[in-house]
């Protein structure tokens, strides 16, 4: 399973919230220093935690300014806290950005009105019942709030004469269903839950906002067409976390509202999606099938839509859609992950012929295109996510430095090892290196396996609460993040290689990494761990347990450990039987039982330090309890420890700390690293 929002993200839900306005040079966000500091200083925990990282970003439609969000820590922290997220503008040639909100205030999602005039964001004030759209001139200034909805705001797009913005909010009870709650019949029927979002749109001049998609519609996400006469849409039925992952549609719904059309048919998972310029064409990114483990495949269907599937672009790309836009009728822009890197390339919607724009980029995450002028939220192994602009073809230039006291940090050198599977297969990592690693030494080694299965490590910024690379190489250890088979960045076929194996090959495909690490001279093979989260925590299972001869640590976070009692308790458990398995666990109990932590507890021996959130439903935090409970009682050294309001991550800046220091501490107690 991939972490969510919860942990810092991915794998970490934290609401995008906003506030009142001002104009405001951001001291904060530096110009890049010619000179370049000497890099003396060790990481720290509390570095990590209140890092800087830039997130959404739209470029004006002029192309001439950029508005972002930044991840900032809170000036006071008193008590359960997260990040704060902060509106900046920034000239898209460079120049010092301009901060528009403040803490307690929190930004998200800003778009530009087509006449470039008026930003639009999503944000929170103390006295919101909820999470709502915001207006701040362009130049800045006091916002307001545009909609006083009774339920928070989760996407806006504005139309494209600029008169309306459409949004999406949490779905409220009806008067029947207030009544019934009121007078205690609140029972519910099944075990499908969700709140399903409706579609609204409400005149920039004010008003009342009028709903467009029908309440029992679940809208999952929106695109205002360019005529602005309707919407395409992702959603379906269900609201529930399996079923908008499995079972949404893409669909077309027109401006004056009622039931949305069925554009074609899809099976599994949907992502991003954009109209033509002249609004004939909508393209989306898909699955390629039920059993995709990701939606990373390019699809184009016409406006009017088909009777069937949509036409599918990059079905034999080896790589994952992430983000698409089109420049022109016939030409549509692609950010996706290859390999353990980022790509931007050109769409032919005809052919499908790609043609790359630029040579190397940074890890993009959000992104813009604008009148030829690309825009993206982009990391590197150096830092954390900062601005990125360029002219498409052009080499992309970094336009902010958020994180200065970065260039006093020693950091250890990221490279990407490459090397065979036990059947021949190819494969790769991302590794770091100890901070101050010389040619001839041997060091422990602590493997961070990512989530999903279908998550992937990239060779960019590796460091965050739940995964401090960086903080394990300040403290001696090389860390070796490896992209087994299953994981996304490598195409369907890859993301497919694990099917019904959980466990299997791709377990062995970490053990063949650690043996190449060995032979290249790196690691000592005695003084091996393992630390990971939700399905890497899973593989951290299985190191504590079946492989405990190859293990002398692990850590295991948010991980599934009794495959049986996760599926039936999970709110996923058809994503995870239909893109894992590819078999449901009820009809081949023992197989899956085989494949649990759980099932080979008993002659374990290695020290396992398990960490959970109190309120995760995507792992159940008694998956936890069951690990720690066997371990006990198999004598082994083993500690639980659970995060109150913790969902499928840690997102309090208190319990990441706290994670940070015993996970290192666990690590150097029972691999004997050297002090960084």
């Amino acid at each position: 399973m991939r972490r969510s929002a919860s942990l810092p993200l991915s794998v970490l839900w934290i609401s995008l919230l906003a506030g009142c306005a001002a104009v405001v040079p951001a001291q904060a966000v530096a110009k890049p220093k010619l000179a370049t500091p000497a890099r003396t200083e060790a990481i720290t925990p509390e570095a990590i935690v209140d890092l800087r990282a830039v997130g959404d970003v739209a470029l004006s439609p002029d192309a001439r300014r950029i508005a972002y969000v930044q991840r900032l820590p809170r000036e006071r922290v008193d008590g359960p806290t997260t990040m704060v997220r902060a509106l900046f503008v920034i000239d898209s040639g460079g120049g010092t950005p301009t901060q528009y909100t403040f803490e307690p205030d929190s930004a998200g999602s800003p778009a530009w009105s087509p006449d470039g005039k008026t930003i639009a964001f999503v944000g929170r004030r103390k006295g919101d019942d909820g999470a709502q759209v915001y207006l701040v001139a362009a130049d800045g200034g006091g916002a307001r709030a545009l909609t006083r909805h009774k339920t928070s705001v989760r996407e806006l797009a504005w139309s494209p004469d600029g008169k309306r913005i459409a949004f999406t909010a949490d779905r409220e009870p009806t008067e029947a269903e207030r009544n019934d709650q009121s007078a205690g019949r609140d029972h519910k029927l099944g075990d499908v839950e969700g709140t399903k979002r409706r579609l609204w749109i409400i005149d920039v001049a004010g008003g009342e906002a009028q709903a467009l998609s029908p309440q029992d519609f679940h809208v999952e996400r929106m695109r205002f067409s360019p005529r602005g006469d309707a919407f395409a849409l992702v959603g379906g039925d269900r609201a529930d976390v399996d079923g908008t992952m499995m079972y949404g549609g893409v669909y077309r719904l027109p401006l004056a509202g009622g039931t949305p059309q069925k554009l074609c048919e899809t099976k599994g998972k949907l992502g991003d999606l954009a109209w033509s310029p002249q609004g004939r064409t909508i393209a989306f990114l898909g699955a390629a099938d039920i059993h995709d483990p990701t939606a990373g495949v390019v699809w184009i269907v016409p406006e009017a839509g088909v009777a069937g599937a949509a036409t599918p672009l990059t079905l034999d790309y080896q790589g994952t859609g992430q983000w698409l836009r089109f420049v022109d009728e016939s030409r549509l822009l692609v950010l996706a992950h290859e390999d353990t890197r980022a790509a931007v390339f050109l769409l032919d919607a005809r052919g499908g012929q790609r043609k790359p724009v630029f040579a190397k980029p940074p890890v993009c995450h959000g992104a813009d295109v604008v009148r030829g002028t690309f825009v993206c939220a982009g990391d590197t192994a150096q830092h954390p996510a900062e601005v990125f602009a360029a002219k498409l073809g052009a080499p992309l230039r970094r336009l902010t430095h958020s994180n200065p006291a970065l260039d006093r940090i020693a950091m250890g050198e990221q490279r990407v090892v490459r090397y065979k599977a036990a059947d021949g297969l190819s494969l790769a990592g991302v590794l770091t290196l100890p901070v101050g690693h010389r040619e001839g030494q041997r060091h422990p080694l602590v493997v961070l396996p990512h989530g999903g299965p279908e998550g992937v490590s990239l060779a960019g910024w590796n460091t965050r609460a739940g995964y401090p690379a960086q903080l394990l190489a300040s403290r001696g250890f090389v860390v070796f993040e490896p992209n087994y088979r299953g994981s996304s960045g490598r195409g369907v076929a890859f993301g497919k290689a694990d099917h019904g194996d959980l466990g299997g090959k791709e377990f062995d495909d970490v053990l063949a990494g650690i043996d190449e690490l060995v032979r290249q001279g790196l690691v000592d093979p005695d003084r091996v761990g393992m630390g990971g989260w939700s399905y890497g925590g899973y593989f951290s299972g299985l190191a504590a347990t079946k492989h405990s001869k190859r293990f002398r640590a692990a850590m295991v976070g948010a991980a599934i450990t009794n495959w049986m009692s996760f599926t039936g308790t999970s709110e996923i458990e058809h994503e995870n039987s239909l893109v894992h398995w590819k078999l449901w666990p009820y009809d081949q109990p023992e197989l899956v039982w085989s494949r649990s932590p759980m099932a080979h507890t008993k002659g374990a021996s290695t020290p396992t330090l398990i960490v959970h959130g109190l309120d995760d439903t995507r792992v159940p935090p008694e998956q936890a309890k069951e690990l720690y409970r066997a371990l006990r009682h198999a004598g082994v050294t083993t500690e639980l420890v659970t995060y109150p309001r913790e969902g499928h991550g840690l997102g309090e800046r208190e319990h990441q700390l706290d994670f940070l220091r015993r996970m290192t501490a666990w690590f150097e107690q029972h691999l004997a690293a050297r002090a960084g």
